[in-house]
C-alpha cells in the first residue's frame, strides 16, 4: 500500500500555522509513550516526545559522549534504527514536523515513518501491521522540517520512526485530530465533552501571548503555569479575553470546572461560559452564543466547579470561555451527557 500523499512545506506558511492548531498525538502530556527501540545509546527516544523546543548545552557531556535533547544511536548501523511511539489517543494525521535542531554533525539522513492501529500487546508482541505514512525523506541538519499530508491518514495508535542508518532526530510533532476509541466517562457517568482524549480542541482565541489555549482540554492539572492559557495584560477599559473550544462530541452540559492550578497574580478575576451549535470548526462571527455559566469570580490556584444554568435540552457543539479583563486559567472541563453516541 502506498503512503498518504503529502507534500513538503516551509516553516513560515500558513500551512504550518494550521498545522500547529491541531493536537500533537505524540506529545506526553497526552501520555504518548515510546514502546520500544534498536538503540538509544547516546540519548533517550522518549526525548522525541518532549513538548519544549529542544534546547543545546555546549558544556553537557555524560559518560557516554555529548548530551543532546533528543533520540540519538550510535554510529555505524549496518542496518537500520528504530523506534516505536504508542500515542496518547489515537488520532487521524493532517502532518508531520521531523525536527533535528542542534543535530549538526550527527542528525539522521534518511527517515521514515509507518504506523498501526492496533493494541500494545500486539504491538510488543510483533503481531502488528505497520504501514508507510512517510516514505524515506533526506533530512538536513539542525532544522525543522514539516510536511503536511492532502488528506488526513487513517486512524493510527502507534507509529514506527525509522532512522537510516543512524543519528539523531530532537523532536517528532505529529499534528491531528484525536478519534476517540471510546469517550473517557468519570464516575458519576458525565463526560468532559471538551476533552482532548475525548476530541475536543481549542480552535480560536483572542490572544495567546504566554501560553496556549490547546493545554486547556489536556489531561491533569500540568507541571507549571506555561502549560495553561495565559494572555497578556490589557491596559484598555472594558477588556475581555476569549477561547473556544470544539467538544468532541456535541453534548448537554451539566457541570464545569475552572482550574486557576499556578496561577496566583495573574488569575482572571470574572469569567463566563457560553455555548452555541454550527458545524464549522470555528463558529460563524454571527453565531448565537447561549449562556451556560454566567459572570462568576475565580481565586487563585483552585479548582472551581459550578453547575450549568443554561438550557438543558441543547447539545453543545462550541463553548466560549471568556475572561474580564484578562489573565490564565490551567485547565476546564464541560461535563455533561454526549448527544449521540462515539
Amino acid at each position: 500500500m502506498a503512503a498518504p500523499a503529502f507534500r513538503t512545506v516551509s516553516g513560515d506558511s500558513a500551512e504550518v500555522a494550521a498545522l500547529k492548531a491541531k493536537t500533537n498525538l505524540a506529545s506526553v502530556s497526552l501520555g504518548s509513550k515510546i514502546i520500544s527501540f534498536s538503540d538509544e545509546f547516546f540519548a533517550e527516544a522518549s526525548n522525541l516526545l518532549k513538548d519544549e523546543e529542544a534546547v543545546f548545552l555546549p558544556e553537557e557531556f555524560t559518560d557516554r559522549g555529548k548530551w543532546m535533547d533528543g533520540w540519538e544511536t550510535r554510529r555505524h548501523n549496518k542496518n537500520y534504527d528504530w523506534t516505536i511511539i504508542q500515542l496518547g489517543y489515537a488520532g487521524a494525521i493532517f502532518g508531520l514536523d521531523i525536527d533535528t535542531s542542534h543535530f549538526t554533525g550527527n542528525h539522521a539522513p534518511v527517515v521514515s515513518i509507518e504506523g498501526a492501529n492496533a493494541s500494545e500487546a500486539d504491538v510488543v508482541s510483533g503481531k502488528a501491521q505497520f504501514e508507510e505514512i512517510m516514505p524515506k525523506v533526506n533530512m538536513n541538519p539542525g532544522s525543522h522540517h514539516y510536511f503536511v499530508y492532502e488528506a488526513p491518514t487513517k486512524v493510527y495508535t502507534h507509529l514506527r520512526v525509522n532512522n537510516y542508518p543512524d543519528g539523531g532526530i530532537a523532536r517528532l510533532r505529529v499534528y491531528g485530530q484525536v478519534v476517540p476509541q471510546t469517550l473517557v466517562a468519570a464516575a458519576d457517568g458525565l463526560v468532559d465533552l471538551a476533552f482532548v482524549g475525548n476530541g475536543g480542541r481549542a480552535v480560536a482565541c483572542s490572544n495567546q501571548h504566554f501560553c496556549s489555549p490547546s493545554n486547556l482540554v489536556l489531561p491533569g492539572r500540568g507541571k507549571t503555569m506555561g502549560d495553561g492559557w495565559e494572555t497578556r495584560r490589557s491596559r484598555t477599559p472594558n477588556h475581555n479575553d476569549w477561547a473556544i473550544l470544539k467538544l468532541g462530541v456535541p453534548g448537554f452540559v451539566e457541570k464545569v470546572e475552572f482550574d486557576t492550578k499556578q496561577f496566583c497574580g495573574n488569575f482572571p478575576p470574572l469569567v463566563t461560559l457560553h455555548g452555541t451549535v454550527s458545524s464549522e470548526d470555528i463558529p460563524a462571527a454571527d453565531a448565537q452564543w447561549t449562556e451556560i455559566i454566567g459572570g462568576v469570580p475565580l481565586t487563585a490556584d483552585a479548582q472551581h466547579y459550578f453547575d450549568s444554568t443554561g438550557p438543558k435540552d441543547v447539545a453543545f457543539t462550541h463553548v466560549k470561555f471568556t475572561m474580564y479583563p484578562d489573565g490564565g486559567i490551567k485547565r476546564i472541563r464541560i461535563n455533561g451527557r454526549p448527544a449521540t453516541s462515539a
